[in-house]
């Protein structure tokens, strides 16, 4: 009696509004009587008709496709680990009811044509080789290498991300996943990215950049001091009230770090949406996975964290692929902007992930560099960590080239601060 009609997917399911005409209400689905007075019964009838009684005539109905469409558009409960879900019918054929909003629908459109104009065929709304999931964008790359690009603008919970990400690392896809909130819950959960929350007519524009703001890390070790190659210790939490604040503990840490916390790694300040995913397509970016925590590595940093530590386990549990967002105000693609872009919420602190550590007391201490004489020799008064060439004008030790970009710097010749 269903067969006639198409279901969403586990992925498709949203909390949607679902209006029931013989209470003439919505339904609260987080309720046992449903909202509806004497409704007691009333979740175990509606799931009874399955197989029984037509879709059409159970008395469900979208109430946005009949506020905001004119028209009636059946709907359907379905129960997974204990949670209803209401989803729409449709005839085979019919498109299925759009989730996306504009600026979702543009960034998949925007890194399509970007793909194909570097060379890679890239596919919108494509299957995944298991015939389940579905891809945003599917694009083949160099040495078989498939890569998935999911902007991620709507909130969901992490336990549904990292199932959909196995899902698709199970078939061999490497997915990028692009979030505008610093905050979502994917970030660091699946291999990801962080662009800015742009509007729809700005990210179609293929001259506009779409920067790339997290999600990208490279490979650090040094000593953990003032004058050493680790810009923050670690261990030390971030203080937003007090941002300049730093903190060094004297010992040595390899980590992995965001490429814009990083000190030592230059030349990606400007590193693109764009960019990213033609140098991701051609194996020249590779996603990591340590301990829980995902990103992105430049390919020569990739093999010093291989070196360092081994192949990725993934041992992660997966649990079903159902979208947890939940949808009670509208269900369509007639969201305001208010909805996708919701309110700033406190930012985490750094996603600096540690590898390897020793304490101060284990590690060597560093040699002093001394002259022909012996004696040591100090180190630049500019801060530039190495032993100094030569005594300034005034008598302290210095590099030349130090001193022309400190003049530079201050707009003339003068001394540091």
């Amino acid at each position: 009696m269903d067969d006639d009609l198409e279901r969403d997917s586990d992925e498709e399911l949203f909390r949607n509004p679902v209006y029931y005409e013989p209470a003439g209400r919505n339904l609260d689905l987080d309720r046992p009587d449903l909202g509806v007075p004497g409704g007691e019964g009333l979740r175990d009838v509606l799931l009874s008709m399955r197989g029984r009684v037509p879709v059409e005539r159970r008395g469900l109905i979208c109430p946005d496709c009949r506020d905001l469409r004119s028209r009636r558009v059946p709907m359907y409960l379905v129960q997974r680990e204990g949670v209803l879900f209401a989803s729409h019918y449709r005839k085979p054929g019919e498109k299925a009811i759009s989730h996306e909003s504009d600026e979702h629908l543009a960034r998949k459109e925007r890194v399509a044509k970007d793909s194909e104009d570097h060379g890679f065929r890239a596919d919108i709304e494509s299957p995944a080789a298991d015939g389940h999931a579905r891809l945003d964008v599917r694009i083949v790359g160099a040495n078989n290498i498939v890569l998935g690009y999911e902007p991620q603008l709507s909130e969901v919970t992490a336990r549904g991300m990292r199932a959909r990400e196995g899902a698709r690392r199970r078939g061999g896809i490497r997915s990028v996943w692009d979030f505008a909130d610093p905050d979502h819950p994917g970030v660091g959960t699946v291999p990801y990215v962080r662009t800015p929350n742009l509007p729809a007519s700005v990210i179609r524009v293929q001259k506009n950049p779409i920067p790339i703001r997290d999600g990208n890390f490279v490979v650090e070790e040094g000593q953990c001091s003032q004058r050493g190659a680790i810009t923050r210790c670690p261990f030390k939490p971030y203080d937003p009230e007090n941002p300049t604040d730093t903190g060094y503990c004297g010992g040595w840490h390899r980590i992995l770090v965001p490429v814009h916390q990083s000190r030592t790694f230059e030349g990606t300040s400007g590193l693109t949406l764009t960019q990213f995913i033609v140098e991701a397509a051609a194996g020249e970016r590779v996603p990591f996975h340590h301990n829980g925590h995902h990103g992105w590595l430049p390919a020569d940093h990739w093999q010093k964290y291989r070196e360092a530590n081994g192949p990725d386990v993934d041992g992660e549990e997966r649990g079903p692929s159902v979208r947890r967002g939940d949808r009670r105000d509208r269900c369509t693609e007639d969201r305001p902007a208010s909805e996708v872009r919701s309110e700033p919420r406190e930012r985490r602190g750094g996603r600096t992930i540690v590898l390897e550590s020793l304490a101060a007391d284990e590690v060597e201490p560093a040699q002093v560099p001394v002259d022909a004489s012996g004696r040591p020799i100090p180190l630049c008064r500019f801060g530039c960590g190495q032993p100094a060439s030569m005594p300034g004008p005034e008598g302290m030790p210095e590099h030349y080239s130090c001193r022309r970009k400190n003049e530079a710097a201050r707009g003339g010749p003068g001394l540091a601060a």
